[in-house]
């Protein structure tokens, strides 16, 4: 009787140690885990965000377009830059509002980059002509440049057509809408995201999209520079998960 009691003390106390080792970790510690290292993927789209006439089924390549109207040209008749990169932000509560990365054409060395924040003041969703719209804009130094492209050029090339639990995690009613354009020497990018979960990839594009458009916004030379500094190391960190390929 001694014996058998020993051996249930002792399956007992295995027992208990085996479940501590699976006790899942506190709620607050979960903020301190690190973000999966693979990304998930933006959903393609169809034509090019600034295309003229894309047609009805391309609301954000419209409201792009509209916004993009307002964008301030230092030689409107022969505009010398090409657009670079591009965020559509649509939130069904708010106006329309994008972010626009230019750039001087390749035969100029060096490059120059500079990026423009265009808000309408009302929603364009059923206007054709152009809405009043807020502008501001800040140069962007290469360096910069190229960090973005880095992440955001990438994000936009490898955008895939979801899976059933893809299109189902897209079905979030009110959610904010972004589309993310890319376009390279001879080379094009594109992807969409619906209010994407914290954590992924999409969210970390999303952030250097909202950043931007604070870079865009700040008159202090001070806090620019340090929005700056933000978006650099969000944008290599980015890249840095961007290079584990997800199967």
């Amino acid at each position: 009787m001694t014996t058998l009691r020993v051996v249930l003390v002792v399956m007992l106390a295995e027992a208990c140690g085996h479940s501590a080792t699976r006790t899942p970790a506190r709620a607050g510690q979960a903020s301190e885990q690190e973000p999966p290292r693979t990304c998930d993927h933006l959903s393609p789209a169809m034509s090019r965000l600034t295309d003229p006439d894309p047609g009805a089924a391309r609301e954000e390549a419209r409201v792009s377009s509209t916004l993009f109207s307002h964008v301030p040209w230092s030689k409107p008749e022969a505009p010398a830059e090409e657009l670079f990169m591009v965020m559509v932000k649509e939130d069904p509560r708010w106006p329309q509002e994008a972010v626009y990365i230019l750039q001087t054409p390749p035969r100029t060395e060096p490059r120059e980059y500079r990026v423009v924040h265009v808000k309408a003041k009302e929603s364009v969703t059923f206007r054709v002509e152009a809405a009043e719209a807020e502008t501001s804009e800040a140069p962007l130094d290469p360096e910069l440049a190229h960090a973005l492209e880095g992440s955001w050029g990438t994000m936009a090339l490898r955008a895939r057509w979801p899976d059933r639990s893809g299109n189902l995690a897209r079905m979030k009613w009110a959610g904010r809408y972004y589309v993310f354009d890319y376009r390279g020497d001879n080379i094009y990018g594109q992807g969409d995201t619906v209010a994407p979960s914290a954590g992924t990839c999409s969210a970390a594009l999303v952030s250097l999209g909202e950043l931007l458009i604070r870079f865009a916004d700040e008159r202090d030379e001070t806090k620019r520079r340090a929005i700056r500094e933000e978006l650099l190391r969000q944008s290599r960190a980015l890249s840095a998960r961007l290079e584990v390929r997800t199967p």
